[in-house]
């Protein structure tokens, strides 16, 4: 059975037992592009969750108005990243909130499945992600669902698998913040916020009104920026 085959089977599985996707979405993220393009034209409805490092981000709203009008069957909802809770807690950038609650992943999945009233949540993680997510995803093969109801159908995808199909498929081309980088995403890093400061000088500034002391990162070479956290 081919990649693509397994995928398309672990998602019918799925939907056998509802008519209703949720999907963990990155908005501009390639692994979020290509399973929403899967999910939506088997779901009656899909209800993705962007979690949010800052709200209301231009470059990012782009991805959500374009997914919402690509596909009639689409919500999005928005809520915090759990790096959010790391970030305040400890006075990354801002000033310290030392009394904010750290969320656990598995309870925001947890918390969206139930706000949802859904047994099952999907997720564009891949194996090539990282050596720890490889071993979990692996432990949950052939169907790569975890026993919470995660289920991750690009598992065994490769980035370049993923990019193909974005392109055979004609879908809007993913948010590149920093050249050649397998991860991307919003941080508090050298590369966004030029990135940032040199395209949507809008959202540098919603950022930096969050997060006051990130203006630093601009003026510092790349690796000595105090961190690369990326959502």
């Amino acid at each position: 059975m081919s990649k693509f085959a397994q995928t398309q089977a672990i998602i019918q599985s799925i939907r056998t037992q509802t008519d209703t996707a949720v999907l963990f979405y990155s908005a501009g993220g390639k692994d979020s592009i290509a399973l929403l393009d899967m999910l939506a034209p088997r779901f009656k409805k899909v209800i993705c969750y962007f979690m949010y490092l800052v709200k209301d981000l231009e470059h990012i709203q782009i991805y959500i108005d374009w997914a919402i009008k690509k596909y009639p069957n689409v919500e999005v909802r928005q809520i915090p990243h759990l790096m959010l809770d790391v970030i305040k807690k400890n006075g990354f950038f801002c000033d310290e909130e030392p009394d904010t609650k750290v969320r656990k992943i598995g309870e925001i999945e947890q918390s969206v499945m139930q706000e949802c009233n859904s047994q099952y949540a999907f997720s564009g993680m891949k194996g090539v992600d990282g050596f720890m997510k490889r071993m979990r995803l692996k432990m949950w093969a052939p169907t790569f669902t975890s026993p919470k109801g995660m289920v991750y159908p690009l598992a065994l995808w490769t980035n370049k698998e993923v990019l193909q199909y974005i392109a055979n498929r004609n879908l809007i081309k993913p948010m590149i913040y920093v050249a050649k980088s397998v991860s991307q995403g919003v941080g508090l890093d050298y590369e966004t916020l030029s990135f940032l400061q040199k395209y949507y000088p809008n959202d540098l500034k919603k950022i930096l009104q969050e997060f006051p002391y990130a203006e630093v990162a601009l003026h510092q070479e790349p690796q000595k920026t105090q961190t690369n956290e990326r959502v």
